[in-house]
């Protein structure tokens, strides 16, 4: 409501501020809540493709800002999964953002490449989500897993993002690997196990 109409920069400056404030303040709560697992997945068959691309077109002028561009290369072909589409998209968004961050803080610019595949029986979808940013010290590839684990300054991060994506694929019967060498940027494995079937949700108790 304040920006309508409103042509006066400084007052422009501050709403912006005041959005980000209240975009961080919304991310941090619903990491908490997904990482308490008050919900089972609701799972139905989805395109993973699909769900990466609508990420990757979600967070454009994001990345764009941040001089970050992009690579898609996901083959037509990839099979439909059961999954919960709303949970997936918090897996890449997690980890689309964090190589963002990263690329832009080392060197204001950055590439994030996108790839998919699958194993030779198709049994196995895997998502390579790639960037050419500082990489992952060794000392801190152990633990970037972990629940609140976090290199970032205090106030820009829960050290939720990470611990939250490898649960929700867990809980799809897969994983999230990831390699890295430091100074050679990052590459994050999602892999999801192919099923046929969706699965009706069981309530939290």
């Amino acid at each position: 409501l304040l920006r309508m109409g409103q042509q006066d920069p400084a007052v422009l400056a501050r709403v912006d501020k005041v959005m980000e404030a209240a975009r961080r303040a919304t991310r941090v709560v619903r990491n908490f809540l997904t990482f308490a697992r008050r919900h089972r997945p609701e799972k139905a068959m989805v395109s993973v493709s699909e769900i990466a691309t609508r990420t990757l077109e979600f967070l454009a002028y994001q990345l764009r800002v941040a001089n970050v561009e992009v690579q898609l290369a996901l083959p037509a072909d990839l099979p439909s999964i059961a999954a919960d589409p709303h949970q997936l998209q918090q897996v890449f968004l997690n980890l689309f953002n964090n190589a963002a961050q990263a690329m832009a803080k080392a060197h204001g610019r950055g590439m994030l490449r996108v790839t998919g595949s699958t194993d030779a029986a198709r049994a196995w979808i895997t998502i390579a989500v790639t960037d050419d940013g500082p990489g992952i010290p060794p000392k801190n590839l152990p633990r970037i897993f972990e629940p609140f684990f976090t290199t970032k300054p205090s106030g820009e991060g829960t050290g939720l993002g990470l611990a939250i994506a490898r649960g929700i694929a867990v809980e799809h019967g897969g994983t999230i690997t990831v390699e890295s060498e430091a100074g050679r940027g990052a590459t994050f494995l999602v892999t999801l196990p192919v099923t046929e079937t969706a699965t009706a949700p069981t309530p939290a108790p």
